[in-house]
C-alpha cells in the first residue's frame, strides 16, 4: 500500500521559506534552540532526524527566535527547521 501526502501552502508562502540546520547546537542536554533570524510565529517547521515534528506535541515557540523541544535530542541526531523570516 502506498501512502500519499498532500500539503496545502497558503498564498504567498513557499518561495519565502528559509532553512536552517540547528544540528551543531545539539549537546545531549539542551532543549532550547536558537533560530538564526527572527521568524513569523506559526511558520516554523521542525524536522528531527528527518521527521517533521508536531507543534505542542513535540515543540513550542516561546518567541520569534527560539524553539523549545519537548524531548532532548542526543549528539549524532539531526535538527533542521524551515521558516518564514520576518520582514
Amino acid at each position: 500500500m502506498a501512502f500519499r501526502f498532500a500539503f496545502i501552502i497558503p498564498d504567498g508562502v513557499g518561495s519565502d521559506m528559509e532553512q536552517a540546520d540547528l544540528t551543531s547546537q545539539i549537546d545531549g542536554s539542551k532543549t532550547t534552540f536558537n533560530i538564526p533570524e527572527n521568524y513569523q510565529t506559526g511558520s516554523i517547521r521542525v524536522y528531527y532526524n528527518g521527521i517533521r515534528q508536531v507543534k505542542s506535541d513535540h515543540f513550542t515557540e516561546p518567541n520569534q527566535t527560539q524553539i523549545n523541544l519537548l524531548f532532548t535530542p542526543q549528539v549524532g541526531d539531526f535538527l533542521t527547521v524551515d521558516y518564514i523570516p520576518t520582514s
